[in-house]
């Protein structure tokens, strides 16, 4: 464990504190897992059975030897079990045993009972502040099933864009899959403009001196780049 933990901070947020996934966090993927309304749009489209989400779990902490400081992350808020966020691998094409080391296809899961309560946007955007500001990465992907509606805001509020729709194939496609699946994306020059956009808008919104307004600013940028 301590390779993960020196390759995985743990990251903070206003209500998150994500920790990287351990072996005591398989009761909480299970518990997701194995629910079929978190299921829906997920995988099969059915809850996964006890051995299958026990290999997702052993595949969920894996992530974090594949790249260095990539891997899954556990949201607890004021204590109690939220979901996972995960910065995943992507295999290279002429080489699929191979990972990219400069992107990153990131997701999670989220606890119904936390459903509209924007913590996986919270989530999400801490996983692609880290992957940008914290591991310089160039790009973050998301992919879900297009009837996945839910999902897509998500990640369409994290930043990312629809960039293309898609059709596999699958032994036992899951209901809605016969509409395609959906990539989303965001670069880090797009994610980096959408943050001065914000510090120029929180400038304007402030009754700060030119002098306050200014060391702020660049108070923001010193937390930003180093």
């Amino acid at each position: 464990m301590a390779a993960t933990e020196k390759s995985q901070p743990t990251l903070r947020t206003a209500r998150l504190e994500l920790v990287p996934l351990g072996p005591e966090h398989r009761e909480h993927t299970m518990k997701l897992d194995m629910d079929p309304t978190v299921m829906k749009h997920v995988a099969f489209g059915r809850p996964f059975t006890e051995d299958e989400a026990i290999q997702v779990h052993t595949w969920l902490m894996s992530c974090a030897t594949m790249v260095p400081g990539f891997g899954t992350w556990a949201g607890f808020a004021d204590g109690e079990f939220v979901g996972w966020w995960i910065l995943g691998p992507v295999p290279k094409k002429d080489s699929p045993e191979e990972y990219l080391t400069d992107r990153t296809e990131y997701g999670f899961r989220v606890s119904p009972k936390f459903w509209g309560q924007g913590y996986a946007k919270e989530g999400g955007r801490e996983m692609i502040r880290h992957a940008f500001a914290d591991l310089g990465l160039a790009e973050v992907i998301g992919e879900t099933m297009t009837v996945n509606t839910a999902s897509r805001a998500v990640m369409a509020s994290c930043g990312l864009k629809h960039v293309e729709t898609f059709f596999n194939t699958y032994p036992t496609p899951p209901p809605g899959i016969e509409e395609g699946e959906v990539r989303y994306s965001i670069s880090r020059e797009e994610w980096y403009a959408t943050q001065e956009v914000s510090v120029s808008r929180d400038l304007k919104q402030q009754s700060w001196s030119p002098g306050t307004a200014l060391y702020n600013f660049y108070g923001y940028l010193r937390k930003m780049l180093w």
